[in-house]
């Protein structure tokens, strides 16, 4: 794990540099592959309620290693790749209030036409319950894809892998209600929305598991692997590459608070199983955005 120092919800990899998001502040921080030290990166408008952030794919439209975030009062906005231009791409047709939590991710496989997808929600509680979930194009042009129930409301968003079952190619929703629990729901292309796992806290951090190495341990930062920030201590957890490979093309999920606990998902027939691992983050942690580094 790495001290950042900052209170964190979202987590990005260009490439070159980690940037990490700081919770309420919007401020946007840049470190070395190494996670520190940090210098600020970009500013965005003050909110209480999560941001995230991701990558632009660099093609089919998007601008190459642009930043996409996705701020509580359901403005998506495009940062440059060195951080000194920040414009509004779109705004999303929902109403604010509620807060959203920022629930964002480019289409990769290409079921929603590899557009950038958000969800808007209140995480952490029942109520407010549900959300809607919309595609943007390269355009900016804005598509209202349908919506989900609650209770609760979506802290992130991933896409699923090709081959996750009857639900590839899916955006998966981890719709969080805190203490009474939560579930991954997924929405598919014609805005069907369906509950494929349940858990007894609410989730957060969620991430598909591409093909990972597990031979000769790189000696250099980044190293590959599952990194996980945390909004209470300010630390950035990391899961190295060995131990998820056997889980190449499942779906990993985790818990929010009050404590850490995290399953693989795997298409089962018609369903999935949930699979739960063994990890050493201690308690009293609140994680929030996962992403797999290579």
């Amino acid at each position: 794990m790495m001290k950042t120092t900052q209170k964190l919800d979202s987590i990005v990899w260009t490439g070159r540099r980690f940037l990490y998001v700081q919770n309420t502040k919007n401020t946007v921080w840049a470190a070395p592959p190494a996670g520190r030290p940090l210098h600020q990166f970009a500013t965005m408008p003050a909110l209480v309620e999560e941001t995230r952030c991701v990558l632009s794919p660099g093609r089919r439209g998007f601008a190459p290693g642009a930043i996409f975030c996705h701020s509580p009062d359901n403005k998506i906005y495009e940062i440059s790749p060195d951080g000194s231009k920040k414009t509004v791409f779109a705004t999303l047709h929902a109403p604010y209030p509620p807060a959203a939590d920022g629930a964002l991710a480019f289409d990769i496989v290409g079921r929603f036409g590899y557009r950038l997808l958000a969800a808007t929600g209140r995480s952490g509680g029942p109520k407010p319950a549900g959300g809607l979930v919309y595609a943007i194009d390269p355009h900016r042009h804005v598509q209202q894809v349908g919506g989900y129930a609650g209770p609760g409301g979506a802290d992130e968003l991933a896409i699923a892998p090709r081959r996750f079952g009857s639900a590839a190619g899916d955006a998966l929703l981890t719709v969080d209600a805190g203490a009474s629990g939560g579930a991954v729901v997924a929405v598919d292309p014609r805005g069907r929305a369906r509950t494929i796992a349940t858990f007894p806290y609410g989730p957060n951090p969620i991430a598909p598991i591409p093909t990972l190495p597990s031979g000769a341990v790189r000696t250099s930062a980044p190293f590959p692997g599952l990194y996980v920030n945390d909004d209470k201590t300010g630390y950035t957890y990391m899961a190295p590459a060995a131990s998820l490979a056997r889980y190449a093309g499942d779906v990993i999920v985790g818990t929010e608070s009050p404590r850490a606990l995290f399953w693989i998902l795997r298409p089962t027939g018609n369903g999935f199983a949930e699979i739960p691992l063994r990890d050493n983050v201690p308690a009293g942690t609140s994680l929030e955005q996962a992403i797999i580094v290579r």
